[in-house]
């Protein structure tokens, strides 16, 4: 008789807030420094260094995707571990905060100093506009119909050349 073998791996996504997901899935993506990364029950374990952007989770056919940003993913056998500074269901993320967020760190990287004044590093500000940047993006993909007008309407009062400033 043949063993029984699970075809579905144990995902936990905590972030310093909360325990953002506890369930099995199929499949799981993840943006990694390397790249987009795949995985699913029985990988060989693995060690990955998240950037910000989307997660894809897949259950029984089924896709939901999630925005994490920086941290890490541990993968052993039947379990994984993604530890990230913040992980968001697009439903949720407040699209004035993601665009006022890149507004801010393009800010801090040509005066160097916070909005209250603090200084602050180059590479600081360049990984806060990454994080908002790559939300950004998310939305644009993964975002309801109406979440992609509100930002489209953002990016044209915050933008009206069209243009998003570099982060440079």
């Amino acid at each position: 008789m043949a063993d029984h073998v699970s075809h579905k791996i144990n995902l936990l996504i905590v972030t310093p807030y909360e325990d953002f997901f506890e369930g099995q899935v199929d499949s799981v993506r993840i943006p990694t420094s390397d790249g987009e990364f795949g995985f699913m029950a029985g990988h060989t374990p693995f060690v990955a260094a998240l950037e910000p952007g989307a997660c894809a989770l897949t259950t029984n056919g089924e896709t939901r995707y999630c925005m994490v940003s920086e941290g890490y993913c541990e993968i052993n056998g039947m379990l994984a571990l993604i530890i990230c500074n913040s992980a968001e269901w697009p439903e949720n993320m407040r699209l004035r905060r993601i665009v006022t967020a890149y507004n801010n760190a393009l800010e801090e990287i040509k005066t160097h100093v916070d909005k209250n004044g603090r200084p602050v590093f180059s590479e600081d500000s360049i990984a806060k506009g990454k994080r908002a940047l790559a939300r950004m993006k998310f939305i644009e993909r993964y975002g309801t119909d109406a979440q992609r007008e509100r930002l489209a309407n953002y990016k044209k009062t915050d933008f009206p050349d069209g243009k998003m400033p570099r982060l440079q």
